[in-house]
């Protein structure tokens, strides 16, 4: 099913059962999605000189075994994914270990406790910046394995989740870091979807930050009691960024001055530092009345345009450099409720999605 919105939709997919079956299942309901993702990843490869599918697959293979110790379910999701697909599996893996998702792109994210809440919730909030042409990989999934809790979140290709939100009350929201120390290891993906099999906090936590990775995202964890964790990773360290204040707002660059020197190259990343100082003084405007219209109004703020916290199209930038606003995602840990907006904040309208 298809949810409209003001011209745009959302695919909307649902599995249960085993990870093999989930991911054959989800495989099925997007294989257009799938297939779109392969014909760009052989492409992105073809650009690149002396370089070759089979060589990246071999390369991303060295991985596997990290892979299936640390998260042998997700493993097991990807074989059903390929087969559901119709995909080789080596390929499935290997666009994985290469997902351009966020990639040094943008993305904004916000995390508030009840105390500044409105109705006494918390929230969990996240603005999805990528290529433009990636508005059409994204869904919402409820996936439900038969040994962890279910979640709702936004995926791309159903099968790799960007946010989401589980049914003990967990939230993984983020956004992309590009660190210069990244390393054969753990994709960064794996983490991000095993935060969401977890029932309380320090698994979150710990499964976050594997120690084996070999990139990583920084992974904004809260749980139904208000506890807020930025989890400012590398692929050899991290801090981990409390929300003290009972809120935070990141954007792409890291704010530990103990991950500053892991910082790749500060002098792109002024977007992310008008966004940042951007948003949390929007943000502070509304404490103590935050609600939904809050992330609303924070995530359709145009100024830095079109960098800005709702990002559109560069004109002046080809394809591949371009960044947009893709989908607006906010998620109500109290009431298990997430809120879905296609594409630019500015244009749409949130819709309710329940757990």
């Amino acid at each position: 099913m298809d949810v409209e919105v003001r011209g745009k939709a959302l695919r909307e997919v649902s599995a249960s059962g085993s990870h093999y079956n989930i991911g054959v299942s989800i495989g099925k309901q997007c294989r257009d999605q799938a297939l779109r993702a392969h014909k760009r990843f052989r492409a992105s490869v073809d650009r690149m000189p002396g370089t070759t599918i089979d060589k990246v697959k071999a390369q991303a293979k060295l991985s596997l075994p990290l892979s299936r110790e640390f998260y042998p379910e997700f493993v097991e999701e990807m074989e059903g994914y390929a087969d559901g697909t119709g995909m080789e599996f080596d390929l499935v893996y290997a666009m994985l270990c290469d997902q351009p998702l966020g990639v040094g792109k943008g993305c904004t994210d916000i995390a508030v406790n009840a105390q500044w809440t409105k109705d006494d919730v918390v929230f969990a909030a996240h603005n999805e910046d990528v290529e433009p042409y990636h508005s059409s990989d994204v869904c919402i999934a409820r996936i439900t394995p038969k040994d962890e809790p279910g979640f709702i979140g936004v995926c791309y290709g159903g099968l790799y989740p960007t946010v989401g939100m589980n049914a003990s009350g967990i939230s993984l929201t983020g956004n992309a870091l590009v660190p210069n120390d990244t390393r054969m290891g753990i994709p960064k993906m794996f983490p991000v979807r095993k935060v969401l099999k977890a029932k309380g906090i320090y698994d979150a936590l710990t499964w976050s930050m594997p120690p084996a990775r070999g990139h990583s995202f920084n992974n904004i964890v809260c749980d139904v009691n208000g506890e807020i964790y930025s989890m400012e990773g590398s692929a050899t360290t991290f801090d981990a960024l409390y929300g003290h204040d009972g809120y935070l707002v990141h954007t792409n660059h890291y704010l530990s001055p103990r991950m500053w020197r892991f910082e790749e190259d500060m002098h792109t990343r002024m977007s992310s530092v008008i966004r940042y100082n951007r948003a949390s003084k929007l943000f502070k405007r509304h404490l103590g009345q935050v609600d939904l219209h809050t992330f609303k109004e924070v995530f359709s703020d145009h100024v830095g345009h079109p960098e800005s916290i709702c990002r559109h199209p560069d004109p002046r930038l080809g394809e591949e450099d371009q960044t947009m606003t893709i989908f607006s995602a906010v998620f109500d840990l109290t009431r298990k409720a997430m809120w879905v907006c296609a594409g630019n904040p500015c244009e749409g309208e949130f819709v309710k999605h329940e757990l």
